[in-house]
């Protein structure tokens, strides 16, 4: 069977598309295991079944229809490669190969089925089920959660708090303000054609620094999308990677390109105006590029909220020995409506007791805290503080002379040792 699957791919004339990896931080990780074209992450039979699904999807008339089932192709794509597998030992459901992020192949890889049947994992018509006409119902019928009382509380779905999810959307700012209710546009978040001061919010998700370059795993969905819809718009290239990415090891390129997007946002915020954004970072580094960006765009961080982030049996978390369960919710307003304060040693004061009331109010809800854990709730008060400091300089000389200090109360915090038994010492000239 399978070699009657390699003849009738061999017959197909533009079977799949042909697109080589560029070398970078993410893709040098499948170039040094000798892969050299996307394509060569399947096995024929694997390709044989995604050119005809893909040859088919590229005939729905609808072009909303046709993006959304090349939505939906992608969720396959990962599920169905050969670096997938099983997530038990030859049980359970298919781990995609991107439940970790990186380009690794599979020492025993799993080749699922792409069409799928009534128990299939990661298969198009399940998944079709499952994503698809869930998004749709919900966009007919929205709802939204809410915790039933009692012991072992299981949440309910509230129906009738919303209108139905569905319209025009607008190609341009000028399109939108002609009455459009939904103006979408993907390119540059550091030059756009909003108005000033028209903004009531911004609510966005930036690279962790360092970590993962999003760019270059998501070339392995582009080169299909773009063998399926065209060449056309934001497809126009072979590759999502681009000069002016956020996403950059170097700390000064990461902050100067983060700074850019956030000198944008403070344009087109209203003055009440409210950027959130969420963040987390294990490294020193990671933190002051975060404080560095904010204050230079003109922002200053008035609240901070711990939450549960990605699913616990992540790979990289199950991996890590320090692993980071959450994120912050980093919530900004122009540094012109708020007051200032030059810090003279009462900052610990003022940053170790929200972070040992939010430690505390999860900890009593049950969550187990790893030190990274403690450490990116205490980060994310220390910057609050010093996002309000007067200048820009004044906050790095402050945060750069406390490390240890903060590893410190990050110990006391996370070992449960009372406020009493400990104070940071201060340091001569912080401010």
């Amino acid at each position: 069977m399978y070699a009657k699957a390699e003849r009738a791919l061999a017959k197909r004339k533009n079977a799949f598309p042909i697109v080589a990896i560029e070398p970078g931080d993410n893709t040098n990780q499948a170039l040094g295991y000798n892969y050299r074209h996307w394509h060569e992450m399947f096995n024929a039979r694997q390709l044989l079944c995604l050119s005809i699904l893909a040859d088919r999807i590229r005939e729905i008339p609808d072009a909303v229809l046709r993006e959304l089932f090349t939505c939906l192709f992608s969720g396959a794509l990962e599920f169905n490669n050969m670096f997938a597998s099983y997530k038990g030992e030859g049980t359970g459901a298919v781990r995609h190969m991107f439940a970790h992020h990186i380009l690794k192949p599979e020492r025993v890889p799993l080749e699922a089925n792409l069409w799928g049947t009534a128990k299939s994992s990661g298969s198009f018509s399940t998944m079709f089920e499952g994503r698809i006409r869930r998004a749709l119902d919900y966009a007919d019928d929205p709802f939204e959660l809410r915790l039933s009382s009692g012991k072992g509380s299981k949440a309910e779905k509230i129906y009738g708090l919303s209108e139905r999810i569905g319209a025009p959307v607008a190609e341009s700012h000028r399109a939108y303000a002609q009455g459009a209710r939904v103006y979408l546009s993907c390119g540059d978040s550091g030059g756009t054609d909003l108005p000033d001061c028209s903004v009531d919010a911004v609510v966005t998700d930036p690279p962790f620094f360092d970590n993962v370059h999003y760019s270059q795993l998501a070339d392995f969905f582009h080169v299909w999308q773009r063998y399926i819809l065209g060449e056309g718009g934001t497809r126009a290239s072979d590759t999502t990677r681009s000069d002016r990415e956020v996403q950059n090891a170097d700390g000064d390129e990461f902050t100067d390109r983060l700074a850019s997007v956030w000198e944008e946002t403070h344009r087109v915020l209203k003055d009440e105006g409210v950027l959130a954004f969420t963040y987390h970072h294990s490294r020193p580094e990671g933190w002051r590029c975060v404080l560095r960006a904010l204050v230079q765009a003109g922002f200053g961080i008035t609240a901070a909220h711990p939450i549960k982030a990605e699913m616990s049996v992540a790979m990289p978390k199950q991996q890590a020995k320090e692993p980071i369960d959450l994120d912050i919710i980093l919530v900004c307003r122009k540094r012109a409506q708020l007051k200032t304060h030059r810090w003279n040693g009462d900052l610990w004061g003022t940053v170790a007791p929200p972070a040992q009331v939010q430690v505390s109010r999860l900890r009593d809800a049950g969550r187990k805290l790893s030190r990274n854990d403690v450490r990116i709730i205490v980060m994310a008060q220390l910057l609050r503080q010093l996002s309000r400091s007067p200048t820009l300089e004044s906050a790095l000389h402050f945060l750069d002379g406390a490390s240890r200090d903060t590893e410190a109360l990050i110990d006391r915090i996370h070992n449960k040792r009372s406020e009493k038994t400990h104070k940071p010492e201060k340091r001569k000239g912080a401010v």
